[in-house]
């Protein structure tokens, strides 16, 4: 798993946005709103109803790591139209 997304996801302060390409904020920005929807969707009753088993705080930290590397996956291959279109509406950098 590749833990720098993460963290960088994660801790994206203000002196680091300010030194941070525009395109690279922006994927951060996609990322963490498609991990929060997998996060709800796993989140779900339909899912919560089929558990045999509680889940533990760990298993639950987990599966969001997991759900934002799938996030961040999903920007790179295949949401690039919906970045550009988000950087676009910035006006220009001076």
């Amino acid at each position: 798993m590749n833990t720098e997304i993460i963290t960088s996801a994660l801790t994206l302060s203000r002196s680091n946005y300010e030194n941070s390409d525009v395109k690279e904020v922006t994927e951060i920005f996609v990322a963490n709103i498609f991990s929060k929807i997998l996060n709800d969707a796993q989140n779900n009753k339909l899912f919560e109803d089929n558990k045999l088993i509680p889940e533990s705080n760990a298993e639950k930290w987990l599966k969001e790591l997991i759900n934002m590397e799938y996030a961040n996956l999903i920007v790179k291959q295949s949401m690039q139209p919906l970045v550009q279109e988000i950087i676009k509406s910035f006006p220009p950098q001076r």
